[in-house]
């Protein structure tokens, strides 16, 4: 996937002389799917944004329904970092997270995201997208970022979260239609919203699999989905408090075990 940031003199000089080749060839023998996404890719790599864009929407039109899985996830990818307009490239980057769990630029996609709420100013926003990456992308090259972007903004984020919490200054505190307390489960003061999440899979039979090694380690592990989402997690316990979830983790960290802690329990679907 090419870079659209800092291109050496050196490295642009060759991508121009390979681009002109492709494009030279393509006029003789035309190009097919991924051959045609990877000139796209170059064309934007050297500049050449228009002309990337005008052949992209030429594979749009005529080999999208005989892509494969990659090369339509590549292709969306390649939509979305050619479109000018933030909002119409973020229809494109949720298409990517949703369709295509795991795939190769859905991490890439979720950073993408992130950043554009930022901009927006939507912070809480920006911090699902960042946590997805931290929690559903392990091994992304993306998740250190995600990581500090979530601690360095933490204690705003913690006031910004208070803040939605607080009861409407005008209405007051909620009460039931009848005048009384409303039921414990509402205020979710007491609930057991924290857990430890070693793992997130698109697929069914690969989060059982490990669900069941860490069951062997002597952890209690349980398979659930997440309202909204189609990734499969592998999760142990629940807390009412940070702290006790992250002395799993550290347990778990102790004997090579990846593991993180989650914040999300309350929307947990079991046998989803």
């Amino acid at each position: 996937m090419a870079s659209y940031f800092k291109v050496s003199e050196k490295r642009s000089s060759v991508l121009v002389v390979i681009v002109h080749f492709l494009l030279t060839m393509s006029s003789f023998f035309p190009l097919k799917g991924q051959e045609t996404l990877n000139l796209v890719d170059s064309l934007a790599a050297t500049g050449e944004v228009e002309r990337a864009r005008s052949i992209l929407q030429a594979w749009w039109e005529t080999d999208l329904l005989d892509a494969d899985r990659h090369d339509r996830q590549y292709s969306l990818w390649l939509r979305a970092i050619l479109t000018v307009d933030p909002g119409l490239a973020s229809l494109d980057f949720h298409r990517l997270v949703l369709s295509f769990p795991g795939g190769p630029y859905s991490d890439d996609a979720l950073s993408r995201l992130a950043l554009i709420s930022v901009a927006r100013g939507d912070l809480l926003r920006a911090q699902e997208y960042f946590q997805n990456i931290v929690l559903d992308y392990p091994g992304s090259p993306k998740r250190r970022n995600a990581e500090r972007w979530l601690e360095g903004n933490q204690g705003l984020l913690e006031e910004l979260e208070l803040e939605m919490r607080s009861p409407s200054r005008e209405g007051g505190p909620p009460t039931s239609q009848e005048g009384g307390e409303l039921p414990s489960q509402t205020s979710g003061v007491m609930s057991e919203s924290y857990a430890v999440q070693v793992g997130a899979f698109s697929s069914r039979r690969r989060a059982k699999d490990l669900a069941t090694i860490i069951s062997e380690k002597g952890f209690e592990a349980r398979v659930v989905g997440i309202q909204g989402s189609p990734l499969m997690r592998v999760r142990i316990g629940k807390y009412l408090e940070r702290e006790g979830a992250s002395i799993l983790v550290q347990k778990l960290v102790e004997i090579g075990q990846t593991a993180t802690v989650v914040d999300d329990v309350l929307l947990e679907v079991l046998d989803p």
